[in-house]
């Protein structure tokens, strides 16, 4: 069976991640404009063996890809966790902090600089 792409009761590839993870990015790419920072929000990506997200999206809550946006961030999630389960994944157990996410002087939403 086949559930957006990827397939139910089989073992996760780290292509089928992969594929996930590059629509997701076109997805924040195809329309990630904004008028002020409280356009732009972040999602968690991915996730660590020991738990919590791999990383963070910048995307802009105004696009018409926002929810679709979140939903590949989710997908991504769970895809990474069944594929650390069935593959008895080791990783560090540091915590990944979301960044501040700001509309920059393109109109763009993006990750803040720490500084």
């Amino acid at each position: 069976m086949l559930t957006s792409g990827v397939a139910v009761n089989a073992k996760v590839t780290q292509e089928e991640i992969a594929s996930v993870t590059k629509a997701l990015t076109a997805a924040v790419q195809l329309d990630n404009q904004c008028t002020t920072s409280v356009d732009c929000a972040t999602a968690a990506v991915g996730s660590r063996a020991c738990g919590g997200p791999k990383s963070y999206v910048v995307y802009s809550r105004k696009s018409s890809n926002a929810e679709n946006i979140r939903s590949l961030a989710q997908m991504t999630t769970t895809l990474e966790q069944q594929y650390n389960i069935e593959n008895s994944v080791m990783s560090i157990c540091s915590m990944v902090m979301a960044p501040r996410a700001v509309c920059d002087q393109a109109n763009r939403c993006v990750a803040a600089s720490p500084f």
